[in-house]
């Protein structure tokens, strides 16, 4: 409680209330608001303890997010990877096949080249599999993102700036380019 007086203009106290306030005041023993102030501090470190160890669980459950997180990464990774050389044995295989022709006869060559377009079709039939476009530009105009010029000719056929010749094919997966096709590019006739 708080004892309140009032001044007036000749500076004499004034009581306004405040012997029953003191009264009250006095009866309140100072010995017993400070057992109110330890169990309020001790609740408050208690509080401030439980807090930390929340802080040191949550660290502790983000740390182990984090490694499994990565561990999930890699292992998808490596399945990816398992996945993609799955496809690719029997590839292997049918090029052993090939190797193994006798191509001494003409029957054996005529083998050969059947064997070669199968494992090619099989090896197109993979990269279908996995979403990997084959970029081949002829006769298209110049494309600094998809294409990477091995030189340049005069032609008076194709106009400046489209493809001549595709050296190398390109690939992309998705929209991620993986390789640029290589190409050689027409440039102004200077005749």
């Amino acid at each position: 409680m708080v004892r309140g007086i009032v001044m007036n203009d000749k500076n004499k106290n004034v009581d306004n209330g405040a012997d029953d306030q003191n009264e009250e005041l006095d009866s309140v023993n100072t010995d017993k608001e400070l057992p109110d102030q330890t169990s309020e501090v001790d609740e408050l470190k208690k509080l401030a303890d439980e807090n930390w160890e929340k802080v040191l669980r949550l660290q502790a459950e983000l740390d182990n997010l984090r490694k499994r997180t990565l561990k999930d990464i890699e292992s998808a990774s490596k399945g990816s990877i398992e996945r993609v050389f799955q496809e690719i044995l029997p590839i292997m295989d049918s090029f052993e096949l090939g190797v193994k022709v006798d191509t001494s006869t003409k029957e054996g060559v005529e083998t050969f080249i059947e064997g070669q377009t199968a494992t090619f079709k099989l090896f197109q039939s993979v990269l279908d599999k996995f979403l990997i476009e084959t970029i081949n530009p002829e006769n298209m105009k110049y494309d600094p993102e998809l294409h990477e010029v091995i030189s340049m000719q005069d032609s008076d056929e194709i106009e400046s700036g489209y493809i001549i010749e595709v050296i190398q094919k390109g690939y992309r997966l998705k929209n991620r380019l993986l390789r640029p096709a290589r190409v050689i590019v027409s440039s102004e006739n200077k005749s």
